[in-house]
């Protein structure tokens, strides 16, 4: 008998006996629930819930027959994952390498449960540490034609067998087509000031507008630059004494911050979205 650790999602119209009624579910195949965490969300008349849970492999199967008549009942949308499988992401990059190398190196010390299959870059500069790691290097020319792109990046994520992509400052816009054929697979990192900077170089005109606080967002991609689902947040404050290179290295440090973090609870399974929403369990 092989014991092992399970994470179910549940996501679904708020009603009466959902919890219940998932414990007794799992009680009854045998699972061991070692934690469960669940949220409604009244004003969109939500229910989320995620259970860890111990179980025989061998009764998985009859596990999810009977989720999914659970599930048609209630109107579930769930998803159950075995978390002896080590998620492989993909890392999009182009010539900053901070949060590429927090990535590799929390990954290698264990604080991140995945493996990066590949790193794909419209430009060549950070090949050297792809190959440092070991990882396979691509490089996409971000000058071709998007539907060429698209076709490419198609090729190396079902070569290396991706499941995920983390766009770790992939400084060029991704197509539509793209984004949309990934929906909730793709997190970015982008800064995030109080008020906001666009353009070139917005951590030097922060400093001259004398910025008091700078930050990070993390979030899913969609078509819309930078208008997805909040995974994550973190903000720092600014001494008045900081140059701007040190302006530059506390924003720096808050984006590697802020981007693994939101890796780490995607490989946690703690995201749900909903309506462009996140709720994290």
């Amino acid at each position: 008998m092989a014991v092992k650790t399970y994470i179910i999602q549940i996501h679904c119209p708020d009603q009466k006996g959902l919890i219940a009624g998932t414990t007794q579910l799992l009680a009854a195949a045998g699972a061991n629930i070692i934690d469960l965490t669940q949220h409604t969300a009244k004003d969109i008349h939500s229910f989320f819930l995620r259970a860890v849970f111990e179980m025989d492999s061998d009764n998985i199967g009859s596990l999810r027959d009977q989720i999914a008549l659970y599930a048609e009942k209630f109107q579930l949308t769930w998803e159950l994952h075995d978390t002896t499988h080590v998620a492989r992401l993909a890392i999009f990059v182009s010539k900053t390498d901070h949060c590429l190398y927090d990535l590799l190196l929390k990954q290698r010390d264990g604080y991140l449960n995945c493996e990066f299959s590949c790193i794909i870059g419209n430009h060549t500069d950070l090949e050297s540490v792809s190959r440092a790691f070991g990882i396979p290097f691509y490089y996409v020319d971000s000058k071709q034609d998007k539907a060429l792109q698209n076709e490419r990046f198609n090729e190396i994520i079902s070569e290396t067998k991706t499941e995920m992509l983390v766009l770790a400052r992939y400084m060029q816009i991704l197509s539509p087509d793209f984004v949309n054929a990934y929906k909730n697979q793709i997190i970015n990192i982008h800064h995030g000031f109080l008020p906001a900077f666009k353009g070139a170089k917005p951590y030097h005109q922060a400093w001259y507008r004398g910025v008091k606080i700078i930050g990070a967002t993390a979030h899913f991609a969609t078509e819309d630059l930078d208008q997805g689902p909040i995974i994550c947040q973190n903000i720092q404050h600014v001494p008045e004494t900081a140059d701007i290179e040190q302006l530059v290295q506390l924003g720096k440090d808050i984006e590697k911050k802020t981007l693994s973090q939101a890796v780490k609870l995607w490989l946690d399974r703690r995201i749900f979205v909903e309506q462009n929403r996140t709720f994290i369990l």
